[in-house]
Parts: C-alpha cells; sequence; structure tokens
C-alpha cells in the first residue's frame, strides 16, 4: 500500500513544484532568448543541469502524488502502485546524478586551487561507480517500489542498502564544495564572493536535506509518521536552489 496524501501535503507539493519550476523556465526562456547558454562557464551549466534534474525527477515523483489525489485513486490500487513506484524510481536516479553535477561544479569551480587533477579523477570514478551501483541497486526487486512497503526479506529495508551509493556520491560532493566554499570566503581570489557564498549556503542547506532524509529512511518502517521529515528535506533543496539561483543563474 502507497502513502495515500491530505489536501495539506498536495498544497505542499504544488507549491514546491510551481516555485522551482518557474525560476528553471525563467532561466531557460532568458539564456534562450539571449542565446547566452553556450556563452556560460561550465559550472554554471552543471549548476543549472542539477536543479533541472531536480525539478525534472520531482514532476514524476511529485506530479504522480498529485495525479493520484484528485482522480480518487486508493493507496491499494495497481494504478497508484505503478505510477508512485515508477516516481520514486526515476527522482532516485535523478537525484543522485543531482549530487554528480554538483560535483563537476566543484571541480570547475574550485577543483584546480583546492585539489588536484589526479584526486578529481579519483574522486570522478569513485563517483561514477557508486552511480552505477545506484542504478543496480535502484532496479532489485527488493526495494518494493511498487508495493509501497518496507520490505523485510533481510531483516531491514532494503532500501537502506539501495541509499548507500547516494550517500558516498553526496559526502564527497557536498564536503568538497562546503570546505572549498568556506575556504574561499576567507581568503577571497578571483572566483567571486556572490559563487563563494551561494555555494556555501547552498551546501548547509544540502546537509540539511541529507539528515531530514536519514531520519525518514532509517525509521519510516518503523515510526512512519517519521515520513513527514520529507517536507523539511524538500524545503532545504528549494533554499538552496534559491541561493544557487540568486547569486549564479540569474547572474
Amino acid at each position: 500500500m502507497q502513502v495515500q496524501d491530505n489536501l495539506e501535503s498536495i498544497v505542499f507539493i504544488l507549491a514546491y513544484l510551481i516555485i522551482i519550476w518557474i525560476f528553471l523556465i525563467k532561466v531557460i526562456v532568458k539564456n534562450s532568448k539571449e542565446g547566452l547558454f553556450k556563452s556560460k562557464p561550465g559550472y554554471w551549466k552543471w549548476i543549472f543541469l542539477a536543479y533541472f534534474l531536480l525539478g525534472f525527477g520531482d514532476l514524476f515523483h511529485l506530479g504522480f502524488r498529485i495525479y493520484i489525489f484528485f482522480s480518487g485513486l486508493g493507496p491499494d490500487e495497481f494504478f497508484t502502485n505503478m505510477t508512485i513506484g515508477s516516481g520514486y524510481v526515476i527522482s532516485g536516479l535523478t537525484m543522485t546524478y543531482f549530487y554528480i553535477a554538483i560535483f563537476h561544479a566543484w571541480a570547475e569551480i574550485y577543483g584546480v586551487k583546492y585539489s588536484t587533477h589526479s584526486k578529481i579523477k579519483l574522486y570522478l570514478v569513485i563517483l561514477y561507480l557508486a552511480f552505477i551501483l545506484r542504478v543496480v541497486l535502484m532496479f532489485l526487486p527488493y526495494n518494493r517500489w511498487f508495493e509501497g512497503n518496507a520490505t523485510v526479506d533481510f531483516g531491514f529495508d532494503f532500501r537502506i542498502i539501495t541509499a548507500i551509493p547516494i550517500y558516498i556520491i553526496g559526502i564527497i560532493s557536498v564536503f568538497l564544495l562546503f570546505k572549498s566554499s568556506k575556504a574561499e570566503l576567507k581568503n577571497p581570489s578571483n572566483i567571486g564572493s556572490e559563487v563563494d557564498k551561494a555555494n556555501y549556503k547552498a551546501s548547509i542547506w544540502f546537509i540539511v536535506s541529507y539528515i531530514s532524509y536519514s531520519i525518514t529512511l532509517l525509521l519510516v518502517a518503523i515510526i512512519p509518521l517519521t515520513g513527514l521529515f520529507m517536507i523539511p528535506k524538500t524545503v532545504a533543496y528549494l533554499v538552496a536552489f534559491i541561493y544557487h539561483y540568486k547569486n549564479i543563474l540569474n547572474r
């Protein structure tokens, strides 16, 4: 059985999707009209890709939930399970690459100054191997995406195992972004204070999102109410996006 939404959760989901897509469309329209996409620096493109993937994945994951709510379908129906489960898989994959895109942005902005080419290559090998592992784990039947219930085939929720690669990717990407942007704010170079501020603030909110996600992931099978921590997780991504939009994407 999939979790059934109420009017309050649907209003929140709609507000989130509307906000993030209004700003994403503004970026797309502005830069398409002026032909600026090609002239943007590499890190700008990676940051834009990251948030585009965030919004794209959530269109499926959250959009399906909106449709199910207004269609009146029950949480046990086949169509509900298939659509909601598909949304989980799509957003799970897009969110994984979200953090790889953030890493690429870090490498473009801070890599040369705060790391070496050999370390960056090593990080990339680790990240992409973790991404491949994440894809494989996502499609294993033990996740029971299309049932909505936490699996106990191994005595615990298998989705915890499936989440390990995204933790590896996220920890590397967010830690490097946080550490480098913080160091740059203390000793500014020619990178730009707006860029450093956006990356530092966003990395803090990424940490908040991981904490919220972890509480839900580890406890929701035992305490279903911990699923509410997905709300601050979503808000954290939106706040991070606003910092990046204001200081990088809209410049």
